[in-house]
């Protein structure tokens, strides 16, 4: 065979390949691949509620310098940033998913308005209200993902 066909045959193969790879990136992910990525993202935004609520108490009680605890919150913001962000850029497939993103997104919202409420905290009572907020999304963020952990898509659906 000669190498011209040999390279043709290669070329061919190679264009198969990204087309198929192409046409497997560009889909929309299903409502089990969604729910996936809602609860990685309650996940994240629990963990940085937690944080908020341990670093908020530990504050309250003199135990950590502003220093600290501006860093701790400064990284906890990082990471509901970065959990907004892939929750707006996941497409809902369905109604069910679309459901569970309507009840995430606000929970994902608060956590960050509670961080930068305590990050901004001029006094004890402004820091103590910030992370009572951040306790109580805390809690409905674990909540939320152990219902849907409970209840794993099944058929296409979260």
């Amino acid at each position: 065979m000669k190498l011209i066909h040999r390279l043709i045959i290669a070329a061919t193969a190679l264009l198969g390949l990204w087309a198929g790879l192409a046409y497997e990136v560009s889909q929309p992910p299903d409502a089990a691949g969604y729910a996936r990525t809602a609860l990685q993202v309650a996940e994240s935004a629990h963990d940085a509620a937690s944080t908020g609520v341990l670093v908020g108490r530990q504050r309250l009680r003199g135990h950590l310098t502003g220093a600290f605890a501006t860093t701790a919150y400064d990284d906890a913001v990082k990471a509901v940033a970065g959990a907004q962000q892939k929750l707006a850029t996941a497409v809902a497939p369905d109604d069910a998913s679309a459901a569970l993103r309507e009840r995430l997104v606000p929970l994902v919202q608060d956590t960050a308005r509670f961080l930068s409420d305590a990050t901004t905290a001029r006094d004890d009572a402004a820091l103590g209200r910030a992370v009572d907020g951040l306790e109580e999304t805390s809690r409905q963020l674990n909540d939320l993902i152990e219902y849907y952990q409970a209840r794993p898509p099944q058929e296409g659906k979260p």
